[in-house]
Protein backbone atom coordinates (compact mmCIF):
# COMPACT_ATOMS: atom_id res chain seq x y z
CA UNK A 1 0.00 0.00 0.00
CA UNK A 2 1.48 3.57 -1.11
CA UNK A 3 2.07 6.12 1.63
CA UNK A 4 -0.97 8.06 -0.34
CA UNK A 5 -3.82 4.97 -0.08
CA UNK A 6 -2.34 4.58 3.57
CA UNK A 7 -3.43 8.42 4.63
CA UNK A 8 -6.73 7.14 2.63
CA UNK A 9 -7.04 4.66 4.75
CA UNK A 10 -6.68 6.01 8.13
CA UNK A 11 -8.67 9.07 6.75
CA UNK A 12 -11.62 7.01 6.24
CA UNK A 13 -11.41 4.69 9.28
CA UNK A 14 -11.52 8.14 11.43
CA UNK A 15 -14.47 9.25 9.15
CA UNK A 16 -16.51 5.83 9.03
CA UNK A 17 -18.30 6.37 12.31
CA UNK A 18 -19.53 9.84 11.64
CA UNK A 19 -20.25 9.03 7.67
CA UNK A 20 -23.90 8.25 7.89
CA UNK A 21 -25.15 11.29 9.83
CA UNK A 22 -22.71 13.97 7.98
CA UNK A 23 -23.09 12.35 4.59
CA UNK A 24 -27.12 11.55 5.00
CA UNK A 25 -28.31 13.88 2.42
CA UNK A 26 -25.73 13.52 -0.26
CA UNK A 27 -25.82 9.35 0.48
CA UNK A 28 -29.60 9.54 -0.14
CA UNK A 29 -29.29 12.11 -3.47
CA UNK A 30 -26.28 9.53 -4.69
CA UNK A 31 -29.09 6.13 -4.12
CA UNK A 32 -31.78 8.42 -5.73
CA UNK A 33 -29.99 9.14 -8.77
CA UNK A 34 -28.40 5.87 -9.12
CA UNK A 35 -31.48 4.49 -9.74
CA UNK A 36 -33.65 7.03 -11.93
CA UNK A 37 -30.73 6.62 -14.22
CA UNK A 38 -30.28 2.70 -13.52
CA UNK A 39 -31.50 1.69 -17.45
CA UNK A 40 -28.85 4.42 -18.64
CA UNK A 41 -26.39 2.49 -17.00
CA UNK A 42 -27.19 -0.41 -18.26
CA UNK A 43 -29.73 -3.02 -19.61
CA UNK A 44 -28.66 -5.83 -17.91
CA UNK A 45 -30.26 -6.05 -14.44
CA UNK A 46 -32.44 -9.07 -13.04
CA UNK A 47 -35.86 -7.49 -13.90
CA UNK A 48 -34.84 -7.08 -17.38
CA UNK A 49 -35.19 -8.85 -20.93
CA UNK A 50 -31.24 -9.36 -21.44
CA UNK A 51 -30.50 -9.73 -18.03
CA UNK A 52 -33.61 -11.97 -16.41
CA UNK A 53 -32.90 -15.40 -15.56
CA UNK A 54 -28.21 -14.64 -15.63
CA UNK A 55 -25.76 -14.19 -13.01
CA UNK A 56 -24.98 -10.44 -12.40
CA UNK A 57 -22.36 -9.79 -10.46
CA UNK A 58 -20.79 -6.20 -9.57
CA UNK A 59 -18.19 -4.84 -7.73
CA UNK A 60 -18.30 -1.27 -5.56
CA UNK A 61 -14.44 -0.18 -5.79
CA UNK A 62 -13.80 2.03 -2.45
CA UNK A 63 -16.76 0.84 -1.26
CA UNK A 64 -17.24 3.33 2.23
CA UNK A 65 -20.70 2.26 3.39
CA UNK A 66 -21.81 1.11 0.24
CA UNK A 67 -24.77 3.89 -0.71
CA UNK A 68 -24.63 2.14 -4.69
CA UNK A 69 -24.15 -0.90 -3.24
CA UNK A 70 -27.62 -0.90 -1.19
CA UNK A 71 -29.03 1.10 -4.12
CA UNK A 72 -29.07 -1.49 -6.74
CA UNK A 73 -28.48 -5.05 -4.82
CA UNK A 74 -32.46 -5.85 -5.66
CA UNK A 75 -31.18 -5.64 -9.24
CA UNK A 76 -27.90 -7.92 -9.34
CA UNK A 77 -27.22 -11.21 -7.80
CA UNK A 78 -24.21 -10.58 -6.38
CA UNK A 79 -22.23 -7.37 -4.91
CA UNK A 80 -18.72 -7.53 -3.28
CA UNK A 81 -17.71 -4.22 -2.02
CA UNK A 82 -13.89 -3.33 -1.36
CA UNK A 83 -12.08 -0.91 0.87
CA UNK A 84 -8.77 -0.06 1.84
CA UNK A 85 -10.40 1.06 5.58
CA UNK A 86 -11.02 -1.55 7.95
CA UNK A 87 -13.93 0.57 9.21
CA UNK A 88 -15.73 1.27 6.20
CA UNK A 89 -15.91 -2.13 5.30
CA UNK A 90 -17.74 -3.02 8.94
CA UNK A 91 -20.31 -0.20 7.55
CA UNK A 92 -20.85 -1.98 4.40
CA UNK A 93 -21.05 -5.14 6.02
CA UNK A 94 -23.63 -3.58 8.82
CA UNK A 95 -25.39 -1.89 5.75
CA UNK A 96 -26.18 -4.92 3.80
CA UNK A 97 -27.04 -6.81 7.19
CA UNK A 98 -29.64 -4.33 8.73
CA UNK A 99 -31.13 -4.39 4.97
CA UNK A 100 -31.25 -8.39 4.89
CA UNK A 101 -28.94 -8.60 2.23
CA UNK A 102 -26.10 -10.17 3.62
CA UNK A 103 -26.51 -13.39 1.52
CA UNK A 104 -25.75 -11.62 -1.75
CA UNK A 105 -23.65 -8.19 -0.27
CA UNK A 106 -20.00 -8.53 1.32
CA UNK A 107 -17.26 -6.40 1.86
CA UNK A 108 -13.75 -7.23 2.23
CA UNK A 109 -10.85 -5.02 3.03
CA UNK A 110 -8.15 -5.25 -0.15
CA UNK A 111 -5.98 -2.97 -2.18
CA UNK A 112 -6.91 -4.20 -5.84
CA UNK A 113 -4.44 -1.09 -6.87
CA UNK A 114 -1.11 -2.47 -5.39
CA UNK A 115 1.55 -4.40 -7.08
CA UNK A 116 0.81 -7.34 -4.27
CA UNK A 117 -1.85 -9.91 -5.60
CA UNK A 118 -4.97 -10.26 -2.99
CA UNK A 119 -5.88 -12.81 -0.98
CA UNK A 120 -7.42 -16.01 -3.49
CA UNK A 121 -10.88 -15.08 -2.06
CA UNK A 122 -11.02 -11.84 -2.76
CA UNK A 123 -9.40 -12.38 -6.05
CA UNK A 124 -11.87 -14.43 -7.39
CA UNK A 125 -14.97 -12.41 -6.05
CA UNK A 126 -13.46 -9.63 -7.96
CA UNK A 127 -13.58 -11.16 -11.25
CA UNK A 128 -16.04 -12.10 -14.04
CA UNK A 129 -18.29 -8.89 -13.25
CA UNK A 130 -21.05 -7.09 -15.00
CA UNK A 131 -20.46 -3.97 -13.33
CA UNK A 132 -17.82 -2.01 -11.46
CA UNK A 133 -18.62 1.52 -9.87
CA UNK A 134 -16.78 3.82 -8.38
CA UNK A 135 -18.58 6.40 -6.33
CA UNK A 136 -16.86 9.89 -4.72
CA UNK A 137 -13.94 8.18 -4.55
CA UNK A 138 -11.78 8.54 -7.77
CA UNK A 139 -10.50 12.04 -7.02
CA UNK A 140 -8.74 10.55 -3.69
CA UNK A 141 -7.30 7.84 -5.87
CA UNK A 142 -3.32 8.41 -6.10
CA UNK A 143 -3.77 7.40 -9.72
CA UNK A 144 -6.96 7.39 -11.60
CA UNK A 145 -5.95 6.42 -15.17
CA UNK A 146 -4.18 2.97 -13.63
CA UNK A 147 -7.19 2.49 -11.37
CA UNK A 148 -9.51 2.43 -14.57
CA UNK A 149 -7.54 -0.02 -16.36
CA UNK A 150 -7.22 -2.26 -13.81
CA UNK A 151 -10.92 -2.47 -12.83
CA UNK A 152 -12.02 -2.40 -16.38
CA UNK A 153 -9.60 -5.90 -17.02
CA UNK A 154 -11.94 -7.30 -14.45
CA UNK A 155 -15.52 -6.62 -16.34
CA UNK A 156 -16.79 -9.43 -18.62
CA UNK A 157 -17.42 -8.47 -22.29
CA UNK A 158 -19.95 -5.80 -22.32
CA UNK A 159 -19.92 -5.17 -18.56
CA UNK A 160 -20.06 -1.52 -17.57
CA UNK A 161 -18.48 0.45 -15.43
CA UNK A 162 -20.72 3.44 -13.60
CA UNK A 163 -18.37 6.52 -12.19
CA UNK A 164 -19.69 8.90 -10.09
CA UNK A 165 -17.21 12.03 -8.89
CA UNK A 166 -16.97 15.85 -8.99
CA UNK A 167 -17.07 17.72 -12.21
CA UNK A 168 -13.85 19.68 -12.10
CA UNK A 169 -13.95 22.69 -9.85
CA UNK A 170 -13.40 25.37 -12.82
CA UNK A 171 -15.65 23.10 -15.16
CA UNK A 172 -18.48 23.76 -12.75
CA UNK A 173 -18.09 27.17 -10.91
CA UNK A 174 -15.66 28.82 -12.47
CA UNK A 175 -12.96 29.59 -9.78
CA UNK A 176 -9.75 27.59 -8.62
CA UNK A 177 -8.59 25.19 -6.44
CA UNK A 178 -8.15 27.37 -3.21
CA UNK A 179 -12.09 27.38 -2.94
CA UNK A 180 -11.65 23.67 -3.63
CA UNK A 181 -9.46 22.61 -1.26
CA UNK A 182 -10.97 24.91 1.33
CA UNK A 183 -14.17 23.18 2.02
CA UNK A 184 -12.31 19.63 2.03
CA UNK A 185 -9.47 21.21 4.15
CA UNK A 186 -9.77 18.04 6.53
CA UNK A 187 -9.64 15.71 3.83
CA UNK A 188 -7.03 17.82 1.30
CA UNK A 189 -4.01 15.56 2.03
CA UNK A 190 -6.32 12.22 0.76
CA UNK A 191 -7.33 14.17 -2.61
CA UNK A 192 -4.90 13.86 -5.75
CA UNK A 193 -7.67 15.22 -8.53
CA UNK A 194 -10.06 18.34 -7.74
CA UNK A 195 -12.97 16.93 -10.32
CA UNK A 196 -13.07 15.61 -13.51
CA UNK A 197 -14.59 16.94 -16.89
CA UNK A 198 -16.90 14.97 -19.49
CA UNK A 199 -13.18 15.04 -22.06
CA UNK A 200 -11.36 13.85 -18.58
CA UNK A 201 -13.61 10.98 -17.87
CA UNK A 202 -13.73 10.37 -21.88
CA UNK A 203 -9.85 9.75 -22.20
CA UNK A 204 -9.48 7.95 -18.66
CA UNK A 205 -12.74 5.26 -20.18
CA UNK A 206 -11.12 5.17 -23.45
CA UNK A 207 -7.89 4.40 -22.12
CA UNK A 208 -9.11 1.54 -19.76
CA UNK A 209 -10.35 -0.32 -23.15
CA UNK A 210 -14.09 1.19 -22.96
CA UNK A 211 -16.55 2.32 -25.50
CA UNK A 212 -19.97 3.69 -25.33
CA UNK A 213 -18.82 6.15 -23.11
CA UNK A 214 -21.94 8.25 -21.82
CA UNK A 215 -21.16 10.83 -19.45
CA UNK A 216 -24.21 13.52 -17.11
CA UNK A 217 -23.96 16.20 -14.87
CA UNK A 218 -26.92 15.93 -12.41
CA UNK A 219 -28.94 18.59 -11.95
CA UNK A 220 -28.92 18.69 -8.14
CA UNK A 221 -25.84 19.52 -6.39
CA UNK A 222 -24.36 17.39 -3.34
CA UNK A 223 -24.01 18.68 -0.17
CA UNK A 224 -21.23 17.99 2.25
CA UNK A 225 -21.63 18.95 6.25
CA UNK A 226 -18.49 19.29 7.72
CA UNK A 227 -18.39 20.13 11.55
CA UNK A 228 -18.10 23.85 10.98
CA UNK A 229 -20.23 24.26 7.73
CA UNK A 230 -22.22 22.92 4.82
CA UNK A 231 -21.29 23.56 0.86
CA UNK A 232 -22.33 21.92 -2.28
CA UNK A 233 -20.83 20.87 -4.99
CA UNK A 234 -21.61 20.16 -8.75
CA UNK A 235 -21.35 16.09 -9.22
CA UNK A 236 -21.21 14.06 -12.55
CA UNK A 237 -22.28 10.36 -13.36
CA UNK A 238 -20.35 8.50 -16.28
CA UNK A 239 -20.39 5.44 -17.82
CA UNK A 240 -19.23 2.87 -20.21
CA UNK A 241 -18.34 -1.04 -20.72
CA UNK A 242 -16.25 -3.63 -22.03
CA UNK A 243 -16.36 -4.53 -25.27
Amino acid sequence: MSEFTEANRKYFDKLAASYKGRFADASRMLASQTLQHRSWISDRWTDTESGSGKEIKMLEYACGPGVVSMSLAPFVTQIVGIDVSDNMVAEFNRNAASLGLADKVVGYKADLLSEDAPVQDVESACTNLDMVTVSMALHHFEHPDFALQRLAGRLNQGGVCYIIDLVAHSDAHGHGHEEHEHNFAEAAHTIKTHGFSQVDMQRLFEDAGLTGFEYKVLPEPLTFNTDERSFSKTVFIARAQRV
